[in-house]
């Protein structure tokens, strides 16, 4: 089975032209193609429109249906045209495209008309001649013998009356006499001129100043067909067919060359970056920004947050007795012990057993190679501090050699703990950075809501705890199992006037690229900011003199391409002024490019169509 015919569907908005249609037919590279008129479109109105679309798909050998939906008028108009149409949103069938393929074949090769036969000819005569002589042919009969009778009475004139755009003489009219005028005593010479004499360039100019002689053409159309052997019913009307083909040829060249006509310009436009920096002294006693003295308007805003929280304290203390006990100190010394003077450990002295720590309760002396009786306690509550007896104690700061204890008589007891919870500082310094976010965002956020006309500067925002506003119901360490705790910020900022910023920083950007010539040309180019131009307002100095703010502001900046003006430029020139024209709008390394549809039209008759949408322009933005 052959497969199935590619189709081109080109939907037709509002918005295109004759020539966008046009140019989408000779584009496409299948045969076959469906014209979708889905919305109203003035391609519609008048059937010569889509005649002309049914002409240029003729002419490039491809087949056509119109798919109208809705639109009776345009369906009349089409069928008008001769252009198959359907009214529904599916494909046409394979035997509309057949049938649309021998109309196509009808249109470029008409079937020719029969002659007519010898017989009927033969035929037609004599039921002519059988009807008898007509009225006319009575009057022309009576003219012949008049005219008979008039050359027997006048045998030497030859002269023939002939009557135009009158009725025939009758028989009771008087032929006049014809007498020939009496020319000897004419001056020829005054009355012919010798050709040869004439000036030319007169004769150059009476032929330009007269226009072409309609009715001159027509007597050579007629004098044409006079000559062709073709039926006396079509001989008369030669004359009219052949200048209704010459003004059909004219009429469909016109629209041809005033709708098939496209020129495509596309001019490449490059972008450049530009930036500025510039240092503005603020001023609150001024209201408006000075672009030339670099002041500007400022002003300053406080807010002030109260926040508060309960939390539970999670802090851990023991409460309970201490165990207690005594130790014998011994202090050993070799050799003699003359002269050796005792040792003295004060209270709060600190002994150990293994990990145990312990404080002597009073002062005690011990001497050479002797020992000494203290009691003891330990640093912490708790049963783990109960030891029995025989323990051997170090003294810190000597040598367990020298000096040492042991609790050799009496065990170590009374030591019991019992844990509770406590604030800690840990607890209300969680809170208060809770707290401080909190109140900081809220009084940010509240800052800047009070911009209206003005502009906050961010890094002139400031936010603290304002002190000694930290409060608690219990003191850290006191036993509690949940606290309120409360605090205050203070957010300060400051701000600039907005009115006018913008405009003015733009200025700044577009006079920055004029003066550094950033296109390098020699034509004072109109150059166009981009939207999009990113600001960034700092606090550059901010002292008892004063705050000084820092604006460093970057956009992209390109020539200004404006299409009315050369639309309005084209129509004043020529094919090769307009073409140099375009050649010199340079707005990148990249050459304005001139495309001329169709590609095949000759180069003498090419112009700048001055039609609506006959000349498109687009800018393209080169990287």
């Amino acid at each position: 089975m052959e497969n199935e015919k590619k189709i081109t569907k080109i939907v037709i908005n509002k918005e295109d032209e004759l020539t966008d249609v046009v140019s989408a037919i000779l584009e496409s590279y299948n045969e076959r193609i469906v014209l979708t008129f889905a919305e109203e479109t003035d391609l519609l109105i008048s059937p010569i429109n889509l005649k002309v679309l049914l002409e240029t798909a003729d002419e490039s050998e491809k087949l056509i249906i119109a798919q109208i939906i809705k639109n009776p008028t345009g369906l009349r108009n089409a069928h008008l045209a001769g252009i198959t149409t359907i009214d529904t949103p599916t494909f046409p069938l394979e035997d509309m495209w057949e049938k649309e393929g021998t109309n196509r074949a009808n249109r470029l090769n008409p079937p020719k008309e029969k002659p007519i036969s010898t017989q009927e000819e033969t035929v037609s005569t004599e039921e002519l001649e059988s009807e008898g002589p007509s009225d006319f042919q009575k009057r022309v009969a009576m003219a012949i013998e008049k005219g008979s009778a008039r050359r027997k009475d006048m045998n030497e004139e030859k002269d023939v009356l002939i009557s135009l755009d009158e009725d025939l003489p009758s028989k009771n009219d008087e032929i006049p006499i014809v007498v020939d005028p009496d020319l000897s005593k004419v001056d020829f010479s005054e009355k012919t001129v010798d050709p040869q004499k004439v000036s030319p360039n007169k004769i150059i100019k009476e032929r330009r100043s007269n226009g072409p002689n309609i009715t001159t053409l027509g007597g050579k159309f007629k004098s044409f067909f006079s000559n062709i052997p073709i039926p006396t019913k079509l001989k008369k009307l030669g004359p009219i067919i052949g200048i209704s083909v010459v003004v059909l040829t004219l009429l469909i060249g016109f629209i041809y060359i005033n709708t098939a006509m496209l020129v495509r310009v596309r001019i490449y436009v490059e972008a450049k970056e530009v930036s500025v920096e510039r240092i503005f002294q603020g001023d609150e006693n001024i209201k408006e920004i000075d672009f030339e003295e670099l002041k500007i308007p400022v002003k300053s805003e406080s807010v002030e947050k109260s926040r508060s929280t309960n939390v539970r304290a999670t802090g851990k203390a023991f409460k309970g007795e201490k165990a207690k006990g005594k130790v014998n100190v011994f202090y050993k010394k070799e050799g003699s012990c003359v002269d050796v003077a005792p040792i003295a450990l004060s209270a709060g002295q600190t002994i150990a057993t293994d990990d145990k720590t312990f404080t002597l309760d009073s002062n005690v002396s011990v001497a050479c190679n002797s020992t000494a009786e203290v009691p003891i306690s330990a640093i912490e509550v708790g049963e783990e501090y109960n030891l029995a007896s025989g323990q051997f104690f170090t003294v810190q700061g000597f040598s367990k050699n020298e000096i040492w204890a042991s609790n050799s008589s009496s065990a170590i007891t009374g030591g019991s703990k019992q844990e509770y919870t406590v604030l800690s500082k840990a607890d209300v310094d969680t809170a208060v950075e809770d707290l401080r976010k909190i109140a900081v965002e809220e009084g940010e956020n509240e800052l800047r809501d009070k911009g209206g006309n003005w502009a906050i500067i961010e890094d002139s925002i400031k936010s603290e705890v304002i002190a000694d506003s930290i409060k608690t119901d219990v003191a850290v360490g006191a036993e509690a199992t949940e606290v309120n705790v409360s605090m205050k910020t203070t957010s300060i900022a400051s701000y600039y006037l907005k009115e006018g910023f913008d405009d003015g920083v733009a200025e700044l950007l577009t006079k920055e690229a004029q003066d550094n010539n950033l296109f390098e040309s020699d034509r004072d180019l109109e150059l166009e900011l981009d939207s999009d131009i990113e600001k960034d307002v700092s606090v550059a100095e901010n002292n008892a003199q004063g705050i000084k703010i820092k604006l460093v502001a970057k956009s992209s900046v390109k020539p200004k391409v404006d299409k009315e003006e050369i639309l309005n430029e084209l129509k004043t020139k020529n094919w090769e002024e307009g073409q140099k024209y375009l050649k010199d709008l340079e707005f990148s390394d990249k050459e304005t490019n001139v495309e001329f549809l169709p590609e095949n039209f000759p180069e003498y008759l090419r112009r700048f169509p001055k039609r609506q949408g006959g000349v498109l322009i687009s800018v393209v933005n080169v990287n």
